[in-house]
């Protein structure tokens, strides 16, 4: 049997056994995936050859469909709370570790911009389960919470992709003309909502459903989107998460179809990106030395604290208390999918060597696993 054949064998029965030691662990999913992937990698077995065509193409659709599924989770609704109260929290979220991180880079050298952009990157995809678990009797609080977040992840990802084009040379004139096209893409889900667009799609998609036609179209759309956002110079990740919008807009009567969608990316193109992510983290030229395990202390304290402090304080002048503001805090500092997508884009531009690489992928389990339980319990005392 061939060696991929077999590493793909092994992989796909381990993604099938993730969701079973999520539960007895309480693990989140995609931080066992994580996990797998680095056992399974560089760090220890050394089982996944992350070179490989096939490796490269299903990790990198993964990435897509990950930022599409992002896209996905956001309703135009959810902001129907004042937008303009929460931007104070949304600015805090993103200037300080944004701040924080550029400091940061002169001491462990890497880009200045690019460490920034990863540092002001919240998660979304944690975030809103997690609000839905939390029996807070305080709607007020819930808003800030969910509206801030949303729009972070929204800005941290064009901060992301702004960088990135800052990186790869001078910006010309051109570029801004990109920017105005990219952000012109917004107005289609937006469209899509006041236009009840749902509600027509469902009535001529019933008629075909026997076709998958509904995901056939949703596919079309991420490759479509993926593709024109590139072509503006771009990630394709813009595209993705666009895409995920106009899916969550036109698709609110469409309750099966987002599952269908989700069901195929959590089980199948997500586990395979975090996994061959995971697979990248090489543990044992990390903890080689002191220095490595210094600087890796400090980015996970500057990362995880920037965001706690400059929440904390923004939430605290928006009238917010104490326990609220905390929480708050804590809750904008997990991180996971952005972070992660970041650190893989930048690993693959040559932007990060394998150390800073496995630093900020170690940044996003540590806080996935630590700030939401932190932000819950200091909520709930």
């Amino acid at each position: 049997m061939e060696p991929l054949t077999l590493t793909l064998i092994v992989i796909f029965a381990i993604i099938s056994l993730i969701p079973f030691f999520s539960r007895k662990t309480g693990f989140p999913v995609v931080v066992a995936e994580l996990i797998a992937g680095i056992i399974l990698g560089k760090s220890f077995l050394n089982l996944v050859p992350t070179e490989e065509p096939i490796i490269k193409f299903l990790s990198s659709f993964g990435l897509t469909y990950l930022m599409f599924l992002a896209g996905l989770e956001v309703s135009f609704g959810k902001l129907s709370f004042s937008v303009l109260r929460t931007i104070p929290i949304s600015i805090s979220s993103l200037l300080l570790p944004f701040t924080t991180g550029m400091y940061l880079s002169k001491i462990i050298q890497a880009n200045p911009l690019f460490l920034g952009s990863v540092f002001s990157t919240t998660s979304l995809s944690l975030t809103l389960p997690l609000s839905k678990e939390i029996s807070y009797e305080k709607n007020r609080w819930k808003d800030f919470l969910l509206v801030s977040v949303i729009l972070v992840d929204i800005i941290s990802m064009f901060v992301l992709a702004f960088s990135l084009t800052l990186i790869k040379g001078p910006i010309e004139v051109s570029f801004f003309y990109s920017i105005l096209a990219a952000l012109s893409l917004f107005l289609i889900p937006f469209m899509a909502s006041k236009r009840k667009l749902g509600e027509k799609i469902e009535s001529w998609i019933s008629k075909n459903s026997h076709f998958e036609t509904e995901v056939r179209l949703s596919f079309a759309l991420i490759l479509i989107l993926a593709a024109v956002s590139e072509k503006l110079g771009f990630h394709s990740m813009i595209g993705a998460f666009i895409a995920g919008l106009i899916v969550s807009e036109i698709s609110e009567k469409i309750i099966f179809l987002k599952r269908k969608l989700e069901g195929i990316g959590y089980g199948l193109f997500i586990p395979l990106f975090f996994i061959f992510t995971g697979s990248k983290v090489n543990l044992t030229l990390l903890f080689s030395n002191m220095r490595n395990i210094s600087i890796l202390l400090l980015i996970i304290c500057f990362g995880i604290f920037s965001k706690v402090i400059g929440v904390t304080l923004a939430s605290r002048l928006n009238g917010l208390n104490v326990k609220e503001s905390l929480s708050l805090g804590f809750l904008h500092s997990a991180r996971l999918s952005l972070i992660i997508a970041a650190a893989e884009i930048g690993y693959e531009m040559g932007l990060l060597n394998d150390n800073i690489f496995s630093m900020l992928i170690l940044l996003a389990l540590t806080s996935a696993l630590i700030s939401p339980l932190v932000g819950k319990k200091i909520l709930l005392m």
